[in-house]
């Protein structure tokens, strides 16, 4: 399905019964990555899966701003009525979610945000390697918009009310420190630590995180 948001045809996929669940993928993703998840979790919820401009069956360049992604998640959202939903935010998936969820503490009733930093101190160094390779020498915008942008203010986490777990893999490019600082700022925020996992195994692709999007968003 497609919906017409701020001038952009966003490809959406619908799957179940129930409230709703909207699923946020990450830079150089799209909605794919929750292939397997999706399935079981439509027999509890009204899964949304959405692809965010310019990736997967989306219209549209990429992003240059995260504000441009907020902007359209939120509009998203309103049109479908479906404020008020749980969600699950992967890496920028993620970091939209807190962005939207520090200026309205009703937007989502519960989050999970995976795999997010929210400023340059919160990943290991090779990973700025990574990313410096896409941006520089194959203009990846994703990668120029993560180096970049990556940022919430101290006084905007603190904004934050929404139940939400943040979850980082042991063996992530986001340090686990980082996530649990971040996570103490928020109001309801609580640290979830995925034992030998990298920045990807757990949640691309995967079921490791089925019981526990179940057994918070009840």
């Amino acid at each position: 399905m497609k919906e017409k948001v701020n001038g952009v045809q966003l490809y959406y996929h619908k799957l179940g019964k129930g409230e709703p669940l909207l699923l946020l993928h990450g830079h150089h993703l799209d909605g794919g990555m929750f292939d397997k998840i999706v399935p079981p979790l439509s027999l509890y919820y009204t899964v949304y899966v959405l692809d965010m401009r310019g990736h997967g069956l989306s219209e549209g360049d990429s992003a240059e701003h995260y504000h441009t992604e907020a902007e359209d998640v939120k509009q998203f959202m309103k049109q479908l009525e479906i404020e008020g939903c749980y969600c699950v935010g992967f890496d920028a998936g993620g970091l939209v979610a807190m962005m939207l969820a520090s200026e309205n503490s009703k937007i989502f009733k519960k989050m999970i945000v995976a795999g997010v930093f929210v400023n340059g101190a919160g990943i290991h160094p090779y990973h700025y390697l990574t990313e410096g390779i896409q941006r520089f020498f194959k203009f990846d915008r994703d990668s120029r918009v993560e180096l970049t942008e990556s940022f919430i203010s101290e006084d905007d986490l603190k904004k934050i009310e929404t139940p939400t777990l943040c979850v980082v893999g042991e063996k992530d490019w986001v340090k686990v420190e980082h996530v649990r600082w971040y996570s103490q700022l928020m109001q309801n925020g609580r640290l979830i630590l995925m034992p030998r996992q990298t920045h990807n195994s757990y949640a691309i692709k995967s079921l490791k995180m089925l019981d526990l999007i179940k057994d918070f968003c009840k």
